[in-house]
């Protein structure tokens, strides 16, 4: 690897402040993007209306889609997809077929932009209340349906995230109630970079390169003059890097 100690030596990733698109609908999108994305809708205090009828349909962040106000309407709108886009974004039942999707074998597989999904509902799996302890449960984002006080769809249920919302409630799963659901993963959801918060890992004062994708840390020693060693994998298991 060349070219690279200036990146090393200069960037860092931060979580996106808004939710404009820096992917393009049915594209790779990261994980942050994907959070945000679900959060611009929290903060929109986006209400729970299950009809899709066309003066319900709710903007993503930047305008340019129309998705329902539902569970699965969220969870289309966080990742950003076109499948179904007649239909204003796929229901449970088109994400439990759907090809853009695969199925992850366990619940401790899953990072924060995946899914969990069973039959009538899903959820957008925010990140886990331990990660040392996943049996504490998981913060998500969710649209989960209420009362409907006035008989007219609007059901008295908001858009809700691993923070309170503005309505007091939160999107909170425990262990028991995720045994119930599938996890699934986005086949176009791409790991952020992992912080960079010195560019000089291995004290030699030279500059090297991590990254941390799908739980596997790795690392490219710097050997000065913009060159850098062979990858060498530290370990799996890695959720974030502190």
């Amino acid at each position: 690897m060349s070219g690279l100690a200036l990146f090393a030596a200069t960037f860092t990733f931060t979580t996106m402040d808004t939710a404009h698109a820096e992917s393009s609908p049915g594209g790779r999108i990261t994980r942050s993007e994907v959070l945000a994305r679900a959060q611009n809708w929290v903060d929109r205090n986006v209400r729970y209306n299950l009809t899709r009828l066309p003066n319900t349909l709710v903007t993503d962040a930047e305008g340019d889609n129309k998705y329902g106000p539902d569970c699965s309407g969220l969870v289309s709108m966080a990742w950003h997809i076109t499948a179904n886009s007649g239909k204003d974004g796929n229901s449970t039942d088109d994400f439990a077929g759907y090809s853009g999707k695969v199925n992850l074998s366990s619940l401790h597989q899953l990072l924060p932009g995946d899914a969990i999904l069973r039959n009538g509902h899903m959820e957008l799996f925010a990140r886990w209340k331990n990660e040392q302890d996943h049996t504490q449960g998981a913060w998500t984002y969710s649209l989960n349906g209420g009362s409907d006080s006035n008989n007219d769809g609007w059901q008295d249920d908001w858009a809700k995230g691993p923070v309170v919302n503005s309505h007091g409630d939160r999107g909170d799963e425990s262990w028991a109630s995720m045994q119930n659901y599938t996890p699934i993963r986005y086949k176009n959801i791409v790991d952020d970079l992992a912080p960079v918060s010195g560019a000089d890992f291995d004290p030699d004062g030279i500059g090297d390169i991590f990254s941390e994708t799908t739980g596997t840390l790795s690392i490219w020693n710097g050997e000065g003059n913009n060159n850098f060693a062979t990858r060498q994998e530290i370990g799996g298991g890695w959720s974030g890097v502190q």
